[in-house]
């Protein structure tokens, strides 16, 4: 065992870190071959600005054989001993250790961020917006995305692409704009629909669910934002979250301009951003709250990466340190030292705006005026790149990749120069409204045809088909099946407002006045760590809503009929629940698992029904049975009426009054703290900015896929759920189709999936089931 741990040491000590092609590769190229092969210098044909023209090769054919060092050209140039042949012709050669590490970086694949380009850049994006002369209407498309696209694939002599059928259509759709799968009834509603214009009406229905929207988009923002529930920063508060103002400005649809603003000019409510990360202990220069700021506001609003810059001057773009440090100066309390590889310059910073063509910050200002005057600065109606950089976000969040990608590359030529400008100055026109531009997007041909599925990344030189496929988000696919099953959790981490805002509640619907009556309960006999409470009772019919309140000193997992439908580990915030779905006519068993963790303990609950405006109430008291671990099963003790100590009044009539008459809507994956299956499909931890997420599937990805724990968890509780539908319904197989793929299983599928349906006791057989349909790639991507 010893000797194989050592060999493991050994092994990793002696390891290569990999190639870093900025900092190793990038100085080499640009002091021994820029002069020659960028720019309009292509000797020999050969042009290494970018790394797809480095593949292209030369007038002597392939120059570079990734992941094949020893059988490059470059390679046998650089190391031959024949003076005709040599490269570089001129000046001195390239070290034995240049030498090696390009061949690493060869060998490791030819690493090259897609951002970076060698030589002067050949594209500089203006500043204002411009109007866009729109190509003749083709085939009857007047929407003038589809007559810009239009008249692009028609130059290349492309075919137009096909649209997408009702089904693909509408889980698409809704996926994209609620992150939510269709219904078996939507669907079936949709596809029934002869109005012309149902696709339309769809899109605006979609956008009209506010709770929905904002449950979707916040993941975007959160991303974006570095906004989370759990993480770096927390815990020492380092930071501070945004989560209510953003939830909020999405819910209301915030005009974005007022949006940023309101980030960069911040209240108490939306500082968090601006503020950072206060990381614990001493950090490097380009880690400073100021430098951050100058990073973020950078990247998220403009598309420019300020990252290097705030190092040095850019590698990969005209960025220079004092601009950066000039934005962070903005912000800054104190005077700000320029740093150089985190060495101290002796300059000092001034507080200045990037683009003075439209305005200019006044360095003396106090902090809070500096902020607002770049606030106003950055939404300036001149300031196009603004406005680019958002529009291109949307864009490759609904049609799967960035008319500039990649999406934080706004110094990039976009592949459709006056595509991206009538988005951008429709936006503008529309001001600033998100939900219009995701609606206008939308209501294109262009967004309404057939994907395209590439098997890789596509190149550079990318030219559009028609949308791209995408993977489901790791909220879309937890969020798909909690909610085929109805097994949201019971609570939101992200303190929200989720409320329906359409009435208030008349008196009429008021809870009836009387005391609380339920009893504080436990076991008989002596106290264990865990136990067991379990109430029959039976129901005329299922109620039309039904509600309950619980709490457990000190936690409590709670089914009802062999589902889970809630938990808690703090006694002191019990849980408010709508059970509706849960109940079915005739007997029911509501079964609690319970847990001390020393001192007290006991469980107090009271459920309420409806049913055409009567209500009656279940409580927790003497007629439910209880049993320590391992014991038998009693009466259960009545410890304290509720009210009375050492508990008191723990309950709130008002939180369930409202989940009786407007309850929120299931809980979302966005809403809950990031778990292992979530951080392995690609949810990020928030404490760097991030634009945009992995599209492949990982080795982690597969395995947690394969056999994870957490997802087998959720499986087994979902199978759990649809048990009991599983054994009435006798269409369960289509049904399941339906709702996880919009269409019915196939002839093949049904030959295959006949035996999951003769076994409808077999809780394991169920959970097999779901998870043969969410390996699917036909769920998991959207299409």
């Amino acid at each position: 065992m010893k000797g194989s741990l050592f060999a493991i040491l050994t092994l990793v000590c002696s390891a290569r870190a990999e190639v870093d092609f900025v900092h190793d590769v990038l100085p080499i190229l640009r002091i021994h071959c820029a002069e020659c092969h960028t720019g309009n210098q292509k000797k020999g044909g050969l042009s290494i600005s970018t790394r797809g023209q480095l593949l292209e090769g030369s007038e002597f054919g392939e120059v570079v054989a990734p992941g094949k060092a020893q059988n490059s050209l470059m390679i046998k140039l650089l190391r031959s001993q024949d003076e005709d042949e040599w490269m570089p012709p001129k000046g001195p050669r390239l070290s034995q250790k240049e030498i090696m590490i390009l061949e690493r970086w060869i060998d490791e694949g030819l690493a090259w961020p897609n951002e970076v380009q060698i030589g002067a850049l050949s594209w500089e994006p203006p500043l204002s917006l411009r109007e866009v002369s729109l190509p003749p209407v083709y085939q009857g498309r007047e929407h003038p995305i589809d007559r810009i696209l239009d008249a692009d694939l028609m130059k290349r002599n492309a075919r137009l692409p096909e649209l997408v059928d009702d089904r693909s259509f509408i889980r698409r759709a809704t996926l994209d704009v609620i992150g939510l799968l269709p219904t078996p009834s939507e669907l079936d509603s949709f596809l029934k629909d002869q109005n012309p214009k149902k696709r339309i009406q769809l899109i605006e229905k979609l956008l009209s669910k506010d709770i929905s929207y904002a449950d979707h988009w916040l993941s975007m923002w959160n991303d974006l934002l570095r906004n989370d529930y759990t993480g770096t920063g927390f815990i020492t508060g380092g930071r501070k979250q945004i989560t209510s103002w953003l939830y909020d400005a999405l819910r209301d649809n915030k005009p974005y301009d007022q949006f940023v603003r309101e980030l960069i000019a911040p209240g108490p409510e939306s500082e968090g951003f601006i503020n950072g990360i206060q990381w614990r202990g001493d950090v490097n220069s380009s880690q400073t709250r100021a430098v951050q700021f100058s990073q973020n506001i950078s990247q998220v609003f403009l598309g420019i990466n300020m990252k290097c810059a705030s190092c040095h001057d850019s590698f990969i773009d005209r960025w220079k340190l004092d601009e950066a440090y000039g934005l962070a100066a903005i912000f800054s309390d104190e005077p700000l030292e320029l740093h150089r590889c985190d060495k101290p310059t002796g300059v000092m910073a001034q507080a200045k705006w990037i683009f003075p063509e439209i305005g200019e910050i006044d360095p003396h200002a106090p902090k809070d005026e500096r902020l607002s005057q770049l606030a106003s600065l950055m939404t300036h109606e001149k300031n196009g790149r603004f406005v680019r950089t958002l529009v291109n976000r949307y864009w490759a969040r609904l049609m799967g990749r960035g008319i500039v990608h990649p999406v934080d590359a706004m110094d990039t030529k976009p592949w459709n120069e006056d595509l991206l400008e009538v988005l951008a100055v429709q936006f503008q026109r529309d001001g600033y409204d998100l939900k219009k531009l995701i609606s206008w997007m939308m209501t294109s041909k262009a967004y309404q045809s057939k994907s395209e599925l590439f098997k890789e990344e596509p190149s550079e030189t990318y030219q559009y088909h028609g949308p791209l496929a995408k993977r489901m988000s790791a909220e879309q696919f937890l969020d798909a099946i909690w909610q085929v099953a109805e097994v949201s959790p019971a609570k939101t981490d992200a303190k929200v407002d989720r409320r329906k805002r359409s009435r208030f509640p008349n008196k009429e619907d008021m809870l009836e006045e009387r005391p609380n009556l339920a009893h504080w309960i436990w076991h008989q006999g002596e106290t264990g760590r865990k136990s067991q409470l379990r109430k029959k009772f039976v129901l005329e019919r299922q109620p039309d809503r039904a509600v309950m309140m619980a709490t457990c000193d000190n936690a409590f997992v709670m089914k009802i009929n062999g589902a889970t439908v809630a938990s808690s580990q703090d006694w002191t915030s019990p849980v408010y629940l709508e059970i509706t779905n849960a109940l079915r006519q005739g007997e029911n068993l509501i079964e609690v698992e319970a847990e001390m963790f020393g001192g007290s303990a006991g469980l107090i609950a009271e459920f309420v029904f409806k049913n055409q405006g009567e209500q009656s109430s279940l409580v927790t008291d003497s007629s439910w049975e209880a049993r320590p671990p391992n014991g038998a099963w009693s009466t259960a003790l009545e410890l304290n009426k509720y009210g009375e100590k050492p508990w008191g009044q723990v309950f709130n009539n008002d939180l369930l009054q409202r989940a009786l008459l407007e309850p929120e809507p299931p809980v979302r994956a966005a809403l809950v703290k990031n778990d292992f299956l979530m951080r392995s499909l690609g949810r990020p931890p928030r404490d760097q900015v991030i634009t945009s997420r992995p599209d492949n599937l990982t080795t982690l990805q597969a395995i947690d896929l394969a056999n994870g724990a957490e997802l087998a968890g959720h499986l087994s509780k979902a199978a759990n759920a649809l048990a009991e539908r599983f054994k009435r319904q006798e269409d369960f197989l289509d049904w399941i189709y339906l709702y996880s793929l919009s269409r019915l299983p196939n002839q093949r599928e049904i030959d295959i999936l006949s035996n999951f349906a003769s076994k409808k006791d077999d809780q394991q057989n169920l959970e097999d089931l779901l998870w043969v349909i969410l390996m699917k790639p036909e769920f998991q991507i959207v299409r």
